[in-house]
């Protein structure tokens, strides 16, 4: 079943693809290289939204996440993950604050295990988690904007601002980009009176913009592979190691204090056409069979290939060796990476 929103883009002249999700008649290297050229509205279909309300909510998530959520407020908001006792990341959002609640912002497809999880920690707390995905829509803002659609358009990074009952934060990449929450009616407003300054483009668009700023993506195929160390959460801030306790803290703060992590997130590149599904392993070529590496996200380059964002082994960087898929699989090559990977 269509949702409310993919319901009101198909009206809009949208279309659902193989994977139930919208696109506007483009491959994503045209939508790319868009967003060159002017202002780009992005339909966030693949994100949904998680309402934390209730007198307990900042003291049960500050119990359960990698950051620090007393840091937050209406102003500002934070990248924080979710582990398992194991250190391992269950789910990654980003975190914004309301009047009356928290706004956890991440992939649709594990909405459904994120809660049932959070709840089974929920005890006695005054904490009511709601799946609000089709009441609160997320879409994207690409280039620079004008205060035309009654936006207030935030400056800094992960700054939020308030118009109404929309929220935009912004959110690093290599161009101006905003993340906007708005409630559904005022969200179909907001975009058709972008219609005719705005390319509406697909949400790959987005994603190939996180390979680009270094920001990883937890989706169902890979919940609970990697440490948040190894997806470089404490490199972009979404760490606090001076805070309380929470799910996996201890192995966390181990590798940060008393050792350093054997793997990390690189962003590497293939000449291959075909983008990998996240969770696909990386090998040696000649080597011994075993992965070498697990790709976290990969989406089509500006020109030609495939950019991706891939957790690889240490001993492994800058290797010429590594293949996608197989052994014999496409050659993959490193780029220039987002931000230093060693915080020394």
């Amino acid at each position: 079943m269509n949702t409310p929103w993919q319901e009101f883009q198909i009206q809009q002249g949208a279309k659902l693809d193989d994977s139930n999700q919208l696109s506007f008649g483009h491959d994503t290297r045209t939508e790319i290289n868009s967003i060159q050229t002017g202002p780009v509205q992005v339909t966030l279909d693949h994100l949904g939204v998680i309402q934390v309300s209730g007198e307990d909510a900042q003291t049960f998530l500050q119990s359960q996440f990698s950051n620090d959520i007393t840091l937050i407020n209406k102003t500002t908001s934070q990248i924080s993950a979710y582990c398992n006792p194991k250190g391992r990341i269950l789910a990654q959002f980003l975190v914004m604050a309301t009047n009356e609640s928290y706004l956890l912002i991440l992939p649709l497809d594990i909405i459904e295990k994120t809660l049932q999880r959070l709840r089974m920690f929920v005890m006695r707390s005054q904490v009511v988690l709601t799946d609000v995905s089709n009441e609160l829509i997320s879409f994207g803002l690409i280039g620079e904007q004008s205060n035309s659609q009654e936006l207030d358009i935030p400056i800094e990074n992960y700054q939020v601002t308030e118009s109404g009952n929309t929220l935009t934060v912004k959110l690093p990449a290599p161009i101006s980009r905003y993340l906007v929450i708005s409630p559904i009616e005022q969200a179909k407003t907001q975009w058709e009176s972008n219609k005719h300054t705005h390319t509406a483009c697909s949400h790959h668009v987005w994603l190939w913009l996180d390979i680009q700023a270094g920001i990883p993506n937890i989706v169902k195929d890979t919940m609970e592979e990697f440490v948040p160390q190894m997806v470089n959460l404490e490199l972009i801030e979404a760490v606090n190691f001076k805070k309380g306790c929470y799910p996996g803290q201890e192995i966390v703060a181990r590798m940060h204090y008393l050792g350093k992590p054997k793997r990390r997130m690189f962003k590497l590149y293939s000449h291959d056409t075909n983008p990998p599904a996240p969770g696909t392993d990386l090998y040696l070529n000649g080597g011994d069979g075993q992965s070498a590496g697990k790709i976290v996200l990969a989406e089509p380059s500006k020109t030609d290939g495939i950019d991706m964002l891939a957790v690889i082994r240490l001993s492994h960087e800058n290797s010429d060796q590594l293949r996608l898929g197989s052994a014999e699989g496409p050659v993959i090559e490193f780029t220039e990476q987002p931000y230093p990977l060693d915080p020394d």
